[in-house]
């Protein structure tokens, strides 16, 4: 769904209701092919309306499903999408300063509002950093080859403060005991 900011002056007053079921899927793939291997019809709900110094505010909730690697081993885990987005979108970038870093503000691309893009760069962001299968979090093995192994945060600081221990020079031990008095 793309509207031009000309489309979109007949609804000044009263605000564009958006109601529509969207397949991204061959966006989602060309865009983030590494990220989404998945993506199901999505369920779209929302509004488009104007607001102040002609800004436009997007306000949409989405539902789906998406498919992504698990973080471990790459294995397809399918995830929920339902989520809330709320962005404004203005005309000229140097009206950026008026608004907190935080604040989900855009420059609209040549007088156009692309919701398509900004439902798919929400899901992405929303995605977590670990994403494991179901097998994955049952089984605390971590994966392991010739030579190597996954540890877990915990065991690597473990293995650290057993590796200072032990570095001690054991002809300097005596010394070791002569600040303990």
């Amino acid at each position: 769904m793309k509207f031009n900011k000309n489309q979109l002056q007949k609804y000044r007053q009263q605000a564009l209701t958006i109601d529509e079921t969207l397949d991204l899927a061959a966006m989602a793939q060309a865009r983030f092919e590494n990220t989404i291997l998945a993506l199901s019809p999505l369920q779209v709900t929302g509004q488009i309306r104007y607001v102040d110094h002609d800004d436009l505010l997007l306000h949409a909730h989405i539902v789906g499903q998406v498919t992504v690697p698990s973080s471990r081993s790459l294995a397809p885990v399918e995830l929920a999408v339902d989520m809330t987005i709320d962005e404004r979108y203005i005309e000229e970038a140097a009206r950026l300063d008026d608004f907190e870093e935080t604040d989900a503000v855009f420059v609209l691309e040549n007088d156009t509002l692309n919701v398509d893009e900004a439902i798919l760069d929400n899901i992405v962001a929303a995605l977590p950093l670990q994403i494991l299968t179901p097998e994955e979090i049952e089984n605390e093995t971590l994966p392991a080859g010739k030579d190597w192994h996954v540890i877990s945060e915990e065991a690597f600081e473990n293995e650290k403060k057993a590796a200072a221990d032990q570095q001690l020079d054991p002809r300097l031990a005596k010394l070791d005991d002569f600040f303990k008095e």
